[in-house]
């Protein structure tokens, strides 16, 4: 009995050991492939453009496109800073460093609250992340980020 007990623990230890970003992933990975797989048949037929992000240099952002193609055809602004999200999340970023980055990046993402063909992207991304649901929520975000960051500045600058 007591091997039993100790064969398990050995058995969910590595699950342990993943890290969230890690997990975070390969669900946004399956859950891609997913919806992909349930829209590749259509797509096939519709696809004779050049494919989207063309010139943007990150194997992950396939895995998005793959789930909405339109979204980066009518949007290309938006394929580098997507291709930067994947590459924090990827490599631990935590949450502050990824709002900064959505926040450098306000004019391009705009884009996808206004496409109805990103909407697979933001439900998806909203399903692992806090990502804004409204161009207005990341406006204000945004502008938040932006006050907070004077009055820390002010804060250290009266300090010193």
């Amino acid at each position: 009995h007591e091997r039993a007990r100790v064969g398990r623990r050995q058995f969910e230890q590595p699950q342990a050991m993943v890290s969230l970003p890690t997990a975070v992933l390969v669900k946004v990975v399956v859950l891609m492939d997913l919806l992909a797989a349930s829209l590749a048949a259509p797509l096939a037929s519709m696809n004779t453009e050049a494919p989207p992000c063309a010139d943007v240099d990150s194997v992950l952002i396939q895995f998005v496109i793959r789930v909405a193609p339109q979204c980066f055809r009518q949007c290309p602004q938006v394929c580098r800073p997507v291709a930067e999200f994947l590459e924090l999340v990827t490599g631990h970023a935590d949450s502050s460093v990824l709002e900064h980055t959505g926040c450098s990046f306000e004019q391009e993402l705009q884009c996808f609250y206004g496409e109805p063909s990103c909407k697979a992207v933001l439900v998806i991304a909203n399903s692992i992340l806090d990502v804004p649901e409204t161009a207005e929520e990341l406006r204000l975000r945004c502008a938040d980020l932006a006050g907070n960051q004077t009055t820390s500045t002010s804060t250290t600058s009266s300090t010193t």
